[in-house]
């Protein structure tokens, strides 16, 4: 699963035509995921439930290490405390919010 804002598009062009993968998530039948002023919050509280209610899937120390300086910021939004990343953190957020759809996308067919 490819995050296709910013230099996402580039990964998925590559990946698309360069390489010849062909197995891309399509998110409204673009190929990528989209993080939106919705999609990231939703996709950061499914990370927490997660968290809490199965804490032992979580084997990545790194990126434990992430969620412990992943803040409220001051403008309201959620991320990195200055000198930190997030990345890791939004990596499983949407790989755990694309896991979802694509769970309930199976137990409706």
């Amino acid at each position: 699963m490819i995050e296709r804002n910013n230099h996402g598009s580039g990964v998925l062009m590559l990946a698309e035509t360069v390489c010849g993968y062909k197995r891309i998530y399509r998110q409204g039948g673009q190929p990528g995921w989209l993080t939106t002023s919705v999609s990231r919050p939703a996709a950061l509280g499914r990370l927490e439930a997660g968290l809490v209610e199965q804490p032992e899937r979580f084997q990545s120390r790194r990126l434990l290490g992430e969620c412990r300086s992943f803040v409220r910021l001051p403008n309201g939004n959620s991320g990195a405390r200055a000198g930190t990343y997030d990345d890791r953190v939004m990596a499983m957020a949407i790989a755990l919010a694309v896991r979802a759809e694509l769970l309930e996308g199976k137990r409706r067919c």
